[in-house]
């Protein structure tokens, strides 16, 4: 038995399909969803949606999200992120010099500049999914 999955940010819709399975980076550890899950809203942290297609144990889809909310209700998961990415889109070397131009920005300002906020939530996005490269 299916669900469906929808997974929105600001910007766009990073997924939207069927899904047998799907584990949620909630705050309070992962969570994972079947169909006929109880309803339920989480609060998502950073970290990876996996999404299984055909059956629980395969991963079928990965998705990096950095916060946000997740609703559960009547087989129906909507994600909504403040960013998400499908990680086998994600151009690496395009990753890994942004970063390194976050992190050169962040070397050269003081340390109450209110700019360092901005660059540290931006370092931790592309470590989040150049990290997902190596797992």
């Amino acid at each position: 038995m299916a669900m469906q999955l929808r997974i929105v940010c600001p910007e766009t819709s990073a997924y939207e399909g069927e899904a047998a399975f799907v584990a949620l980076p909630s705050t309070d550890g992962e969570l994972g969803v079947a169909a006929r899950h109880a309803s339920e809203i989480c609060t998502l942290g950073s970290g990876y949606i996996r999404v299984s297609d055909t059956a629980m144990g395969t991963i079928d889809h990965r998705f990096a999200v950095s916060g946000g909310y997740a609703q559960i209700a009547d087989d129906e998961v909507i994600v909504l992120a403040e960013r998400a990415a499908d990680v086998d889109a994600v151009d690496v070397a395009r990753v890994q010099a942004k970063l390194q131009g976050f992190e050169d920005q962040l070397s050269v300002l003081s340390e109450n500049d209110a700019r360092r906020a901005y660059l540290y939530n931006e370092i931790a996005w592309c470590r989040l999914l150049l990290d997902a490269q190596t797992s």
